[in-house]
């Protein structure tokens, strides 16, 4: 077994509604294989990209820290505002969450000359020959220097145009080369995310064993707690009906029952554990499911009237505490 892959096994005793087991063997198996090419990606990187051409240089810088949705704020220079919404589609394209900043730099390079457009010359050559036969005129090769002064033979497009195009294939390709060290750096912290929410799970697993084995004692001290407090206040009354008596201890021994906290504290640990194998964008699910954790693992210290249950409980809210603060950072 892997040493990253956790065995927490959750039975709940005879008597409880169901018997539940969280291991990773068969059932978890599906879950691992259908995941194996997705990986597990942390909210914080960085990544940059550079791009040049000959009339252009470019510089994208990323950087991302966690956030609950996807926000992007992107400083691009002033003259170049229109390519904002082209960058921002191609962060969005590959991005689920984050809060993410960019920082555009672009360096204009030595433009080119005009450029001869050979075409246009065959043609003008081919047509001076053929005025030539049909003219009767005498053979006279063209010069070079005169062809240049025909209109089209050298292409000269607007500077501006030029410009802006090369600014535009410069950045667009730095952004997305940024984009791509950006996301193998968030799926590498990821990857040791995963294998710390695993150890996680494993160490509440086998907490919650211990609770499970605890029960037995843990529902004599609740007994006894009850007795003693009914007695009391029936002693208090001067009342002496021991059918209430039993009755008013029934009521108090189901409030007190946590085997359904545990059945389904190991439910919760159950899909966490499959979700973290199974990987991609799940950071918003995992949040949900450790504050079920939260939540079933409060409502069993708040019930417990063992000493020794009790301290497990508040190992176990550690654990829970350690388990969302990780989980906050998962894409």
């Amino acid at each position: 077994m892997a040493q990253d892959e956790p065995s927490c096994s959750a039975a709940i005793p005879s008597g409880s509604a169901e018997s539940i087991s969280i291991q990773p063997g068969a059932g978890n198996r599906t879950a691992m294989s259908e995941g194996r090419s997705k990986r597990l990606s942390s909210m914080t990187g960085y990544g940059r990209g550079r791009h040049e051409n000959r009339l252009a240089a470019a510089q994208v810088e990323l950087r991302s820290v966690n956030g609950k949705g996807l926000f992007l704020k992107l400083r691009v220079p002033g003259d170049r505002l229109d390519l904002e919404p082209r960058l921002e589609a191609i962060l969005r394209g590959k991005l689920e969450r984050g809060n993410v900043q960019g920082l555009v730099r672009v360096r204009l390079l030595e433009a080119r000359g005009a450029e001869l457009d050979l075409g246009v010359l065959a043609r003008y050559a081919k047509q001076w020959k053929r005025a030539e036969k049909d003219l009767g005129l005498q053979r006279q090769e063209p010069k070079l220097a005169e062809m240049l002064t025909l209109p089209g033979a050298l292409e000269t497009p607007p500077e501006e145009e030029r410009v802006t195009s090369a600014v535009q294939q410069a950045v667009l390709a730095a952004c997305r080369e940024a984009l791509d060290a950006l996301l193998e750096a968030r799926a590498k912290e990821g990857e040791a995310l995963r294998k710390e929410l695993l150890r996680l799970c494993r160490r509440l697993g086998e907490e919650l064993e211990r609770c499970e084995k605890r029960l037995p004692q843990a529902k004599k001290a609740s007994e006894k707690r009850f007795q003693e407090r009914v007695q009391s206040a029936w002693d208090a009354a001067k009342v002496a009906e021991p059918i209430d008596l039993t009755r008013e201890l029934v009521v108090l021994a189901e409030k007190a029952d946590v085997r359904e906290e545990l059945a389904r504290l190991a439910i919760h640990l159950n899909r966490l554990q499959k979700l973290l194998q199974k990987g991609g964008p799940c950071g918003r699910e995992l949040e949900f499911l450790s504050q079920e954790c939260h939540r079933e693992v409060t409502t069993l210290g708040n019930k417990s009237a063992d000493t020794r249950m009790s301290q497990l409980v508040v190992k176990m809210k550690v654990l829970v505490q350690q388990l969302k603060e990780q989980i906050a950072n998962v894409e």
